[in-house]
């Protein structure tokens, strides 16, 4: 394993992400300024069911892709293209037979799933780009494991600006016109996207795939048979998640709420905090699909050890990160929500969801290690059990307290089921917590910075929003960092902290 190809391979996918999640942002903010609240919790909730037939179709193949690519490549004499062939040959007649049974269904699907018989048509246009979102997958699956992360950016890229420019083009110049319903600009931008990815991504392929002249160690029933619980895994967790998105506005009637209302309310859940939430993420988001090919790879190759220090160390890293950014949102919730919503509600609720960001957080990177040392069958009962808990609360406590409910719904599940996740990776790899750099240190720093942050705040005021948010995120995040090297050196020349963790483990 390199590590330093596994930190180039972080750094490229995040600065990546961080791009396109800014600029879903600002299209987000774009959109739901023109279309409306409403409009954006209705096109959730299709982006939900069309996300979860994507996951039918596909059999989550990126995900057994690079994971049984990944480990040909770590067996010697191995045939990776093999392989993939296994995988488009899945995918490929999966996402046929899956498109085909949706567009035929799409009347009954909109009248009696969704409850909108206006978007049979939406949902028609959608299931024809099925195979070719599965292929895309696939490829991008292929990509990751052979570490060539540039090529499966750009068709993400691809895709990325084309559904983007078309949303808004069709917004701006065929929805606000009347000329266009907004359900169909969002279906055909999806689709545009979609396509044009296909093919920018079966180009990369042709060019850059290499030959293999040996026989493959798996045959084409093996790889049926291990993507099989990855399949389900997904399925579990895309089912549980479709109907939870599903139960949100009804719960959110059964409050109070008009129709209206609760759309306007899932929305800007949808399209404002959510993505307000995980935009940090997106260095985590790439660390974790990079855990995955080589963490399998590592430990088909029997390198306990090595995986045993690398997960050992993004552990720590992750807590820091995570902790870090709930304080900033919690500090500074109110006005990021307001200057992405234009008013303080979004706000309001990011700042009570931050605390159940490291959780959150910490979901993205044990998932990635779990998939990565083949636990796929622990990661679906979790989810499973995460789900259960975010409906039971969802369906109580959403008609008694609203929107809260809501939020109460995700600070249980997210507690409960990643504390369970830690325990279990720690248990496989045989890493050790360590209570004191994955939480005390980060958290001592956490507390030491926001009051920094605050006390320059009120020695240097800009008087906008914009300016003194970012000001203080950038005085905050400069004394965390500074703070935390401090303590871990005071900590590592007194030996204060390892005499604290042996007491403990004592």
């Amino acid at each position: 394993m390199k590590k330093n190809k596994i930190l180039k391979d972080t750094v490229f996918l995040t600065a990546v992400e961080l791009i396109m999640q800014g600029l879903a942002l600002i299209v987000n903010v774009f959109i739901t300024r023109s279309l409306g609240t409403e409009m954006i919790g209705i096109i959730s909730l299709i982006g939900s069911f069309f996300m979860f037939v994507t996951i039918i179709s596909s059999g989550n193949i990126y995900l057994s892709a690079s994971r049984l690519i990944s480990e040909e490549i770590g067996r010697k004499n191995g045939n990776p293209n093999a392989v993939f062939r296994y995988g488009i040959a899945t995918t490929l007649s999966m996402s046929i037979v899956t498109g085909i049974t949706v567009f035929l269904l799409s009347d009954m699907i909109s009248r009696n799933v969704l409850k909108s018989p206006e978007i049979g048509s939406v949902i028609r246009i959608l299931a024809v780009t099925l195979p070719f979102c599965s292929v895309s997958l696939c490829i991008k699956g292929y990509f990751t494991a052979v570490r060539n992360v540039s090529a499966s950016a750009v068709g993400g890229i691809t895709e990325f600006i084309v559904k983007s420019v078309l949303i808004v083009v069709l917004t701006e110049f065929c929805v606000n016109d009347r000329n266009m319903n907004p359900l169909s600009a969002f279906s055909l931008s999806v689709a545009g996207g979609q396509i044009t990815g296909f093919f920018v991504m079966l180009v990369l392929y042709i060019k850059s795939h290499k030959k293999y002249k040996n026989k493959c160690s798996i045959s084409f029933k093996r790889f049926i048979f291990c993507s099989v619980p990855i399949f389900l895994n997904s399925l579990v967790t895309s089912v549980l998640s479709s109907a939870n998105d599903t139960l949100v506005p009804i719960t959110l009637k059964q409050y109070g709420n008009s129709t209206s209302e609760a759309f306007s309310q899932f929305g800007i859940f949808e399209a404002i905090v959510i993505p307000a939430l995980f935009f940090p993420s997106s260095i985590l988001c790439s660390l974790s699909g990079i855990l995955v090919p080589e963490l399998a790879r590592e430990r088909t190759a029997e390198n306990s050890e090595k995986n045993k220090n690398l997960v050992k160390k993004v552990l720590k890293y992750t807590f820091s990160f995570s902790i870090f950014t709930a304080m900033i949102f919690l500090c500074f919730g109110k006005e990021i929500g307001y200057l992405m919503s234009g008013d303080y509600f979004a706000g309001k609720v990011i700042a009570i969801l931050a605390p159940a960001i490291p959780f959150i957080y910490l979901e993205i990177i044990l998932e990635g290690i779990l998939k990565g040392m083949g636990k796929h069958s622990f990661s679906s009962l979790n989810y499973l059990v995460e789900y259960t808990i975010r409906i039971s609360v969802l369906l109580i406590f959403v008609p008694l307290f609203g929107f809260y409910g809501i939020v109460a719904s995700y600070l249980a599940s997210n507690i409960v089921c990643n504390i369970s996740r830690l325990i279990m990776i720690m248990k496989v790899t045989g890493v050790k917590f360590i209570f004191s750099d994955n939480l005390v240190i980060p958290l001592i720093s956490a507390v030491i910075s926001a009051q920094i942050s605050v006390m320059v705040q009120k020695i240097i005021v800009f008087d906008i929003v914009i300016a003194d948010t970012v000001f203080a995120g950038i005085v905050a995040m400069i004394a965390y960092l500074f703070v935390q090297k401090l303590i871990y050196t005071l900590s590592a020349e007194h030996n204060f902290f390892s005499k604290l963790n042996t007491k403990k483990s004592g």
